[in-house]
């Protein structure tokens, strides 16, 4: 029967074979709204000479590259994380056999997050911005435009903060996600994400419950009906003395057939609610972006359906992924179809692999488009 695998590079090189032999537990945390974390524990071992092996060798040092591989029985091995070790957390009983050391790696955030500057940004939009942080690290960017360009005369574009703030203070307000992954074709790469969430990118494999090819141990929903239903800003361009809005709607599709805010939206105004939206705090004061910020606020909130579940990637036959689509079944006409997985816990605990997730939705019942009843090996092969 085919098993869970993993392997660990540091530093490029493969783990030493007497520290991978001690590997017990491997935990892997993705987002969209958060740097990739790695948590490695490691059974120690006390040697004649009273060191603690391997917690007294020279493996896990600050600025050490971890690269971290999975693949789930009978799956195509996926590299995970490609960072760097940020914490040893030693843990001691008085049972030898129960004491440990977990090793906690992270993306290239340990790099972007280490210390703050102050530097500015002329004439430069929020995505031309977002490279030139990329390029002071030597990454590769993938970067999505953004509409409002920062000018000298007007509203000179500030940083100070860290890089890793700076760029998500620049994602929140175009609505985008920034990210990074190890690069599928270049072993060793990495690749710097700074776009919108990829709401029609092809899904992932079917998550599927209560059918035949079932995959799912447990998912739970839940469907929020307050509010607020969306964002609107104002403020005073300082150029012009003008007043500038954001508008009232957000620009993406529905993952569905129906867009679920419109259905709340209805019943608590007609339920008497006759103030049903958030203000903005300090949005740009200029035209082109308040407007893009107003978008975005108003995308955000529409996605008021959330999925919980647990996977088991041996009946998966792969592994689920944060910050990309996946289709999920048998749950019912109005929550089934396309998904936008948020959030992925991936854990290999003494060989047996397990994944929890978070998902989000903006819309009921299938588009009608969706290509059910692909598995992962297919997907993948693509």
């Amino acid at each position: 029967m085919p098993e869970s695998k993993v392997n660990i590079a540091l530093d490029g090189s493969p783990l030493d074979g007497g520290v991978l032999a001690r590997l017990s537990r491997v935990e892997v945390r993705e987002s969209d709204d958060g740097p990739t974390v790695a948590i490695l524990r490691f059974r120690v071992a006390q040697e004649a000479s009273g060191e603690i092996f391997p917690l007294d060798g020279d493996f896990f040092q600050p600025g050490t590259r971890v690269a971290v591989d999975l693949a789930a029985p009978g799956g195509l091995t996926t590299r995970m994380l490609e960072g760097f070790v940020t914490h040893l957390r030693p843990h001691f009983e008085g049972i030898e056999a129960n004491c440990y050391v977990e090793v906690l790696a992270m993306d290239a955030v340990a790099l972007l997050d280490a210390g703050e500057r102050v530097a500015t940004y002329e004439d430069v939009t929020d995505a031309e911005a977002a490279t030139a942080v990329f390029d002071r690290y030597g990454l590769r960017g993938e970067v999505a435009d953004t509409p409002a360009r920062h000018q000298l005369e007007g509203q000179l574009l500030t940083q100070r903060e860290s890089d890793w703030r700076f760029l998500r203070r620049l994602a929140r307000r175009n609505g985008f996600c920034c990210y990074f992954e190890p690069d599928a074709n270049n072993a060793g790469e990495v690749v710097a994400y700074f776009r919108p969430r990829a709401l029609t990118d092809p899904p992932q494999a079917d998550l599927t419950i209560l059918r035949e090819g079932a995959n799912l141990k447990w998912i739970d929903f839940q469907h929020t009906m307050t509010g607020p239903v969306g964002a609107v800003g104002a403020a005073i361009d300082p150029l012009t003395k003008r007043l500038v809005r954001t508008g009232t709607r957000g620009a993406a599709s529905p993952m569905g057939s129906e867009a679920a805010i419109a259905a709340v939206e209805s019943g608590l105004g007609g339920a008497g609610a006759d103030v049903l939206r958030t203000l903005l705090r300090d949005p740009v004061p200029a035209d082109t972006a308040i407007s893009q910020e107003g978008v975005s606020a108003n995308d955000a909130a529409g996605f008021i359906l959330q999925a919980r579940g647990e996977l088991d990637p041996a009946l998966y036959r792969g592994l689920l992924r944060a910050r990309r689509p996946v289709l999920i079944k048998g749950v019912g006409r109005r929550l089934a179809g396309s998904w936008y997985a948020r959030s992925v816990r991936t854990v290999m605990d003494e060989g047996a692999l397990t994944q929890t997730f978070v998902a989000e939705r903006n819309a009921l019942d299938p588009s009608g488009s969706e290509d059910f009843g692909q598995v992962a090996e297919e997907v993948q092969a693509q």
